[in-house]
């Protein structure tokens, strides 16, 4: 069951970044924009289940996607693979808040880094979930936050 919802979260993960578009290199050097991804995962004790998340935002930008995020979050022992969409806000330098939902609002969650920015999966995002109920926080410790653009 776990590698069915795994194939299943990679298959929606690639679907948004084709559907929303992915960040192209050389593109008009003087709209460049800043660009954040959150991906990994971890265990939430409230929800009592493994849970993952790879969402790409457009954080600062002139294009009319400034401040959209688009990505996917599963909840193992719900059986829950969903795409996700929200918004983005940078509360202080180098911390960025996601804040997302599936269209059917089966999964919402609020995600922060924590902390300095490292290369590779060695980075902590906070996870509040508000659905699927009851709710509660994941802590991921290995989580990838990669951020381009002028802002970084």
């Amino acid at each position: 069951m776990s590698r069915q919802i795994t194939t299943g979260f990679l298959v929606v993960a690639i679907a948004a970044v084709v559907l929303c578009g992915s960040p192209r290199a050389g593109a008009q050097s003087s709209h460049h924009s800043e660009q954040v991804v959150f991906s990994g995962g971890g265990f939430s004790a409230a929800l009592n289940s493994p849970y993952g998340f790879w969402i790409w935002c457009e954080a600062d930008s002139t294009n009319p996607y400034q401040g959209v995020c688009n990505g996917a979050m599963y909840v193992y022992a719900r059986g829950l693979t969903k795409h996700v969409s929200g918004t983005i806000a940078e509360p202080q330098d180098h911390m960025y808040k996601m804040t997302v939902a599936s269209n059917d609002g089966l999964i919402q969650a609020t995600l922060t880094n924590v902390g300095s920015i490292n290369q590779g999966p060695h980075n902590t995002v906070m996870v509040h979930f508000t659905a699927p109920p009851p709710g509660g926080v994941g802590i991921s410790t290995n989580a990838v936050v990669n951020v381009t653009g002028p802002s970084n």
